[in-house]
């Protein structure tokens, strides 16, 4: 059967889905109710939340069959002013997308393990010892050149950088003669593969495997939820730990000071919780963007607003489902980035097989031009046709929500790594 995915925006396209077994159209209905979005824009925000239907949907459908009572438990995705599709073929393949908090704990049984955490995370530092720019460029250009193959595998590719950056006043906009350095990293020579996949965990008491008709999905409790959690916070250790060791390594000769470091992608709350690309602390931290567009240093502001929800469209569907007071204590901010269509999209098509996401065609619209018909399985093989400059969307948004006080602009001074920033992709 066909779904047409509707969507509180005014989105001027239409989402399909296609191949949906007769059997998930419930649970696509139940996760399409339990999904909010603050996302900026009118395009890939809207894909996003259509895709995110998939997964959320069959881990709806598996708790089902375990008997659990999900108006109780009270499951749901909340889209970030950053939500996007992911790069990751499998993440998107198994119907998850990236930029939302993902709330799926049922009284202890987990399935936030499904949409793949791994621990990745921002440590921003501030250069203590830093005389004048120019010498600073020199000291930062020799740091460049002197990047090891192994240090630049470390730092990861993706959307993962290392970059210096003016602090500039957010009121006055004068140069507050600070410089601050960000990494966007997570270690690569410890494998992710046991966050990804379960089967080492299925004879294990308290695996549970559930055959939906669009893909397995394992909801873990007891010692299985135990030991995978264990395995997460080991590798989100080791990244921080990482990100140490790759600033020591670059910045020895210098005297830096640690000012946050915050892992965005990964499990909160024993597991009840993922976050894919938000941000909880109350430090100072950065929502950074693409490395001409530089980011924003902010301070976490109680959120959401019980003003905010009561004026948001969404927001009698949150008092309705009963996530009021949960949404009012959410404290978060999004990490910023993300990736958005260059063009305005005519209509996008979702195909899907017996795991999950198969493929999907997206017509676009380039002015003065034909139409563009895509058909790709996940979004890296067109990335030529997104753009990661999203700071002005995303910001508004943020604002407009009332998220964080900005406390800097953080210009770009110079990128580290990669040498050359490509959305998705190779240096």
């Amino acid at each position: 059967m066909h779904k047409e995915v509707k969507n509180s925006k005014n989105v001027s396209f239409p989402v399909v889905i296609k191949n949906l077994d007769e059997r998930m159209n419930k649970w696509l209905k139940e996760a399409q109710k339990r999904i909010f979005s603050i996302a900026a824009g009118d395009r890939i925000s809207f894909i996003a939340s259509a895709i995110a239907q998939v997964g959320f949907g069959k881990i709806l459908y598996a708790a089902n069959e375990l008997g659990v009572d999900i108006e109780k438990t009270k499951p749901y995705i909340f889209f970030a002013p950053d939500g996007t599709c992911s790069y990751n073929e499998i993440r998107i393949k198994r119907g998850f997308t990236y930029g939302c908090i993902f709330k799926a704990d049922f009284e202890g049984l987990i399935g936030t393990n499904n949409s793949m955490p791994n621990g990745c995370g921002y440590s921003l530092y501030e250069l203590k010892d830093w005389n004048d720019d120019e010498t600073l460029i020199r000291t930062l250009n020799q740091i460049k050149q002197n990047i090891t193959e192994e240090q630049a595998k470390e730092l990861g590719k993706g959307n993962h950088f290392i970059a210096v950056y003016k602090v500039l006043d957010a009121i006055s906009g004068e140069d507050t003669e600070r410089r601050m350095v960000l990494l966007h990293c997570s270690g690569h020579d410890l494998s992710k593969k046991p966050l990804y996949f379960f089967n080492w965990l299925e004879e294990t008491d308290g695996c549970h495997k559930v055959q939906t008709p669009h893909g397995e999905i394992y909801l873990l409790e007891s010692e299985a939820k135990k030991r995978y959690i264990k395995e997460f916070e080991k590798l989100d250790k080791h990244n921080k730990e990482a990100r140490v060791t790759v600033m020591k390594e670059l910045f020895r000769d210098s005297s830096y000071e640690l000012i946050s470091s915050i892992t965005h992608q990964g499990l909160y709350n024993n597991g009840s919780y993922h976050f894919l690309g938000i941000q909880k602390s109350e430090k100072l931290i950065p929502i950074a963007f693409n490395a001409d567009e530089g980011g924003i240093a902010v301070k976490t502001k109680k959120n959401l607003s019980g003003q905010f929800i009561d004026q948001w469209k969404q927001g009698t569907r949150v008092k309705d489902l009963g996530y009021e007071r949960e949404f009012k204590e959410l404290n978060f901010t999004p990490h910023g980035g993300g990736y958005e269509f260059k063009y305005p999209i005519k209509r996008f098509v979702i195909f899907l097989n017996d795991q999950g996401l198969d493929h999907f065609s997206v017509e676009l619209k380039k002015p003065k031009e034909p139409s563009i018909k895509l058909i790709a399985s996940y979004f890296k093989p067109i990335r030529e046709y997104m753009t990661y400059r999203r700071k002005l969307p995303v910001m508004k948004e943020v604002f407009k929500a009332e998220l964080a006080n900005h406390i800097y602009d953080l210009v770009p001074f110079m990128q580290l790594h990669p040498k050359v920033s490509i959305p998705g992709g190779h240096y």
